[in-house]
This record gives structure tokens, sequence and C-alpha cells, in this order.
């Protein structure tokens, strides 16, 4: 299996959870549809309408694996919103935002459709429009790693990805690790409602995860030397 690797990074980030009203918390880890979002970005796919999803249509194929390459730093910052909805004359209300600090992520992507189009605009640093981490101020850039072949290994071993949480799976925490369960939208249909949901377990310090019992497969980069697991 081919798969192409790139690190993605930025000063801020804020991977909104869905269910958070009057304040934004942030996942430590940018979501599936957010990665979709951000190659959509870099590829120039558009939406007919911008309550739309059919962008994600075009990365049905692939399946992805993030990396935290950066610890997870996390901040709060107060920041003033115009009220559309009161009336009122130059109305604010303020909104406590999440933020992830210095952001860095390692996504790998399988063969799918647009792969080697995506390879091509990665190598040479082209994007259609701006990719961003999650919000349109918060801009990310990009560094291409590399497209490499993947051959499937066996547990125990260690994973140094985002692990999707299944049943039977064990792992083998080490003292200095803290893990954080996120619980997100694996996907969407084309009016943005959520279809699936999916759990992970994400290690905060960036360190890799000892696994010894997973059910799907897990992946081995010789060249890389790194195991991955799809968040998919």
């Amino acid at each position: 299996m081919k798969v192409l690797v790139f690190d993605v990074f930025g000063k801020y980030a804020l991977f909104r959870r869905s269910y958070t009203t009057t304040s934004s918390t942030s996942y430590c880890f940018p979501p599936r549809t957010a990665i979709c979002g951000l190659l959509g970005a870099i590829l120039g796919i558009c939406n007919p309408t911008s309550d739309s999803s059919e962008h994600l249509r075009s990365f049905d194929s692939a399946h992805f694996a993030v990396r935290l390459l950066n610890p997870v730093r996390k901040i709060n910052i107060a920041t003033n919103y115009v009220e559309t909805k009161s009336g009122q004359k130059n109305p604010r209300t303020q909104i406590l935002l999440e933020l992830i600090k210095d952001p860095a992520y390692r996504i790998y992507v399988s063969e799918f459709e647009k792969y080697e189009e995506l390879q091509r605009y990665l190598q040479n640093k082209i994007c259609v429009f701006t990719p961003y981490l999650g919000q349109a101020q918060m801009i990310a850039d990009f560094r291409y790693v590399g497209s490499f072949e993947a051959a499937s290994v066996s547990p125990p071993l260690e994973v140094h990805t985002v692990i999707k949480i299944l049943d039977g799976t064990k792992i083998f925490p080490k003292a200095e690790q803290v893990f954080i369960q996120e619980r997100m939208t694996l996907n969407m249909d084309n009016k943005r409602k959520p279809t699936v949901f999916a759990s992970y377990w994400v290690e905060k310090n960036a360190l890799p995860i000892k696994v010894l019992q997973y059910n799907e497969p897990i992946y081995a980069i010789r060249e890389l030397g790194e195991n991955v697991c799809w968040i998919d």
C-alpha cells in the first residue's frame, strides 16, 4: 500500500467540538472532516453552497492517520464577535476560545483517486485556497515528507499515531505518558449532518503508544521508522 506523508503546522489551531455552544473547546488533533477540508483547500475542491459538505465525497476512498509532532498545549483567549441576532445597535458578544498553541501534525493519506495530484501539489507547495487549522484565521503551513510503501504489521509494537478505540484494544501505558480520549465525528453527509462517530486515544506528550492488541491493521513505514493506525 502506498501512503502519502506530509507535515502541517501553524501558530494556533482550533478543531471545535460540535456540541459546544457559549464557548469553543478544541479537539487535540484534526478530525477526519478537518483533514478533508485541509486537503480540499490545497486541491481547490469547492462546495456548491456554504452549508454543503460535498467536498468530503472526494476523499471517501482515502484513509487517514495522524501523528502529533508537538505536545498538546492549550490556551484560552476571549474573542469579541458581532452579535447579529439581538437587533441592538453595534452589539458585541464575547466568546472564550480554547486554542492549541504551536500545533504540528504528521498526516498520512492512503491511495485514492487524487493521490498523484495531491502528491504533486504537496511536493511543489502549491495550494488553490488558503489551508487552515480548524478556523479560517489560523493559517496552516505544510511540508512534504514523501510517498512510501506501507506494510502490515502485528502487535505488540509501538504506534506513533492516534489510535482508534476498538473492542479488544489493549495498550501498555508508561509512567510519563498522559492519555486523552476524544470522541468526534468521523464523517458527514452532503448537508453537514454527522453520520458516523468514533473514539480515539491520543498521547498528550506526542510519545508513541505501546499496543498489545488491536483488531484492525497496523502499517509500518520502514523509511520513517513509524507505525500507523487509520483513524477511519
